[in-house]
């Protein structure tokens, strides 16, 4: 047994005073003469024991009386888990959820403000040599050592609104990590969201633990959440009408009106939406605008009035993108090629290409490759050492000339389960039919009737060990362009030359959109923003041998040096789990900022769908961790503080009051019971 309050210990001094009492009321006998004495010194002395008898009763129940009071204010306590688990120090687990959800409210309160009271609470009603592992969704301030009361306490009060969340399964593992699997109880303080849930897991609970789990819920469930932007075509370009599509959730069992409103660049784009949502509805909107300007974007999307909205965190997004994000092509060829001049004339045209040719006669460093499409055109002799990297790259090969050896290009394609055989010598003419297919889907709108198409003397048969799609053809419906995708990257197969003397395709009309729609195929689809703890692997196209990369938020109060890996010679950033914070952050190289990222928060926390209590218990029965868990149903802070106290320590108070009235009551009986009191 401890006590939780020992500084009032000193009050047993009190217990002095009914000893004084009782010294002050004792009063001396006076002494009476009479003439026959034998019957009233029978009397003294009967009446003397009697007095003795009732004044030490008296004073015992006073001093106990006193003494009880004391110990009852001190509040006695003994832990079960001190006592039954023989641990020498007693130690308890702490999670505190402060996601997103618990930012809704109860009686004008956040649940995170509720929770961390009751946390408080729990820790003070512990003996000071408890220690406390606490555990948050934010990572990055967790600690990884036990602490003390104040510690604990100071973690908790500093704890605020994360965008991350756990998994209970991932919970129970981190907490299990924490104790090092030692006798614990552990305390949830938790809306216990549904999605924390996953049911292909199950909870790695070990025997000895005890989970205490506080389900809080708020009075005001009603949101409206930005779920995701998206725009329709890969390219953004300058005085083109854009559109931006925009998918927006009304969580809530009644119809609602929001205003949406989009910010470019602070000022240069400012635009409005008025959009209805029936109730429980799943929206995409479009909102409509022009670029006049080139450079990096960053847009800021929100629900203008949220004054309604209980959850705050959804109702914003931020994304970035470019206009001039630049597009290379590495344009690989041998000496005496005629083609080069057409290439060069087609991608110089386009502000958002940088192209590049490369004429490995001479030899070229692999490194320089680098482009986002690599063209090798009637390249007899292919070299084998960049075979791996065009994996990583997309690839359009044009085959050499008929006269020329296909060994080389065959042991490229034969990683791409294809081959080339030559075809007798003949006329082949490109079909109309190619004009309507998907490729050139919204190029065409009028067609000539008798439209010359191009003409190829000499051409090869592909034969595919996979399945390719065939994009164009010749008349004979023979393959003409095929495209097959590995590892998300497209290689484009033509099946004859380009060499004038074979064809007029390069002079043709043709040429350009067939390029033009392998351009936008290949295209970077720009990642306009990225969730936290989902950030992909980021390539940068920079030569960071001699320099280190930063990054950097707006304000330039959060900087790190970021994981950086050389795939297939491209230096690519590793961020997940390193950029936790929604928001902008600028990728520096020294002091020149090379690509800039939006931040969100993860929208999994927007469907504010909570575990009731009996469907929490049902859930635990069936996969058998009912045992393990004890939950508390009440929304209601007292009812949870005394919840906590009482399963946390046993309290032995109550007894010491009843002895203390048991003791009160005696006093009065025995001055009752005499005729005269003292």
């Amino acid at each position: 047994m401890s006590f939780q309050y020992p500084q009032f210990l000193w009050a047993l001094s009190l217990v002095i005073i009914p000893i004084l009492i009782h010294l002050f009321n004792l009063q001396r006998y006076k002494t009476l003469y009479f003439s026959d004495l034998t019957l009233l010194k029978s009397i003294q002395i009967e009446s003397k024991k009697r007095s003795r008898v009732k004044n030490f009763l008296l004073l015992l129940c006073r001093i106990l009386l006193v003494s009880l009071l004391v110990i009852a204010f001190c509040k006695p306590i003994s832990n079960p888990l001190n006592s039954s688990q023989g641990l020498t120090s007693q130690r308890i687990g702490i999670y505190l959820d402060n996601s997103y959800s618990m930012s809704s409210t109860n009686d004008s309160q956040s649940l995170l403000e509720i929770a961390k009271s009751d946390a408080i609470h729990l820790i003070n009603s512990c003996s000071n040599e408890t220690r406390f592992y606490v555990l948050t969704n934010d990572k990055s301030t967790n600690k990884g050592y036990s602490l003390d009361k104040e510690q604990a306490k100071s973690h908790i009060q500093n704890t605020t609104f994360t965008s991350a969340n756990m998994e209970l399964n991932q919970l129970v593992l981190n907490q299990n990590e924490q104790f090092k699997s030692n006798p614990v109880y552990s305390y949830w303080f938790t809306d216990l969201q549904k999605n924390q849930f996953n049911h292909d897991a199950k909870l790695q609970i070990t025997d000895s633990s005890q989970f205490l789990v506080s389900l809080y819920q708020s009075d005001n469930m009603y949101n409206i959440s930005i779920d995701s932007i998206w725009f329709k075509e890969k390219d953004r370009k300058i005085l083109v009408e854009d559109e931006v599509f925009i998918k927006i959730t009304n969580w809530n069992d009644k119809r609602s009106e929001i205003q949406l409103k989009l910010i470019i660049n602070e000022s240069e784009i400012i635009t409005q939406k008025l959009v209805s949502l029936e109730k429980f509805q799943e929206k995409t909107v479009t909102i409509k605008y022009i670029l006049k300007t080139h450079g990096v974007k960053m847009g800021e999307l929100y629900i203008n009035d949220v004054s309604y909205n209980d959850l705050k965190y959804d109702d914003k997004l931020i994304f970035t993108y470019s206009t001039n994000d630049q597009y290379k092509v590495n344009y690989l060829y041998l000496d005496s090629n005629f083609n080069e001049y057409a290439f060069k004339s087609l991608f110089n045209t386009l502000n958002e290409v940088s192209f590049e040719s490369v004429n490995i006669s001479d030899g070229f460093n692999e490194n320089d490759i680098d482009g986002n499409l690599i063209i090798l055109d009637e390249i007899e002799s292919i070299p084998t050492s960049i075979y791996q990297q065009f994996k990583d790259q997309h690839i359009v090969l044009i085959p050499p000339p008929y006269y020329k050896s296909l060994e080389s290009t065959n042991l490229f394609l034969q990683s791409y389960g294809l081959s080339l055989n030559r075809k007798p010598i003949a006329s082949y003419t490109l079909s109309e039919k190619n004009l309507l297919s998907p490729f050139f889907k919204n190029v065409f709108k009028d067609l000539d009737q008798n439209i010359d198409l191009p003409k190829f003397k000499t051409t090869y048969e592909i034969k595919s060990a996979n399945n390719v799609r065939s994009l164009m053809g010749y008349e004979n419906d023979d393959d003409f362009l095929v495209e097959t995708i590995q590892n998300n990257k497209t290689l484009y197969l033509f099946n004859s030359s380009f060499h004038p003397e074979n064809s007029n395709i390069t002079s043709h009309a043709i040429f350009v959109p067939t390029f033009l729609k392998i351009k936008e195929n290949t295209s970077i689809n720009q990642d306009l923003y990225y969730l936290t703890n989902h950030v992909k692997p980021i390539k940068i196209r920079q030569d960071l041998r001699s320099t280190k990369i930063i990054i950097s938020n707006q304000n330039n109060k959060f900087s790190i040096h970021p994981t950086t890996k050389l795939v297939n010679g491209s230096p690519t950033l590793y961020l997940n789990g390193v950029l936790e914070k929604e928001g902008l952050y600028y990728i520096k190289k020294e002091d020149s900022v090379i690509k800039t990222i939006s931040l969100n928060s993860n929208r999994r926390e927007s469907e504010l769908q909570s575990f009731q209590f009996n469907d929490f218990t049902s859930l635990l029965e069936k996969y058998d961790q009912n045992s393990f868990f004890k939950l508390v149903r009440s929304n209601k802070m007292d009812d949870n503080r005394e919840y906590f106290t009482l399963q946390s320590q046993k309290d032995y108070w109550i007894y010491f009051i009843v002895l203390a009235l048991i003791f009160i009551i005696l006093e009065i009986i025995i001055i009752k019971y005499y005729e005269k009191p003292v």
